[in-house]
């Protein structure tokens, strides 16, 4: 018999709820290339240490709790980013296209 996972996508939900909403109020009133900045930061960081490269290397990336840890990682980053931002902190640009 297979174990219902929908106990741990419930509490997972709520929370990554609350990023999506800090986001948005993070974004709020912010300039639209402001927050593509905020993303892209948040992308070279997260590719910086390694967690896009771990998550694509993992046998089970259709898990619904490793994604769920992925989203929740990235929409922290993202958080953190447009914080820094809204309090004056200029992001450095590491990848150059």
């Amino acid at each position: 018999m297979k174990k219902s996972t929908k106990g741990r996508r419930d509490s997972v939900s709520p929370f990554r709820d609350k990023l999506w909403k800090l986001f948005q109020e993070l974004a709020k009133g912010m300039d639209g290339a402001d927050v593509v900045i905020a993303l892209k930061q948040a992308g070279e960081e997260i590719w910086t240490v390694g967690i896009d490269d771990t998550y694509s290397r993992m046998s089970h990336q259709d898990d619904e709790p490793l994604g769920n840890a992925f989203d929740i990682t990235w929409l922290t980053v993202v958080c953190i980013k447009l914080k820094e931002m809204k309090q004056g902190k200029k992001p450095k640009i590491r990848i150059h296209s």
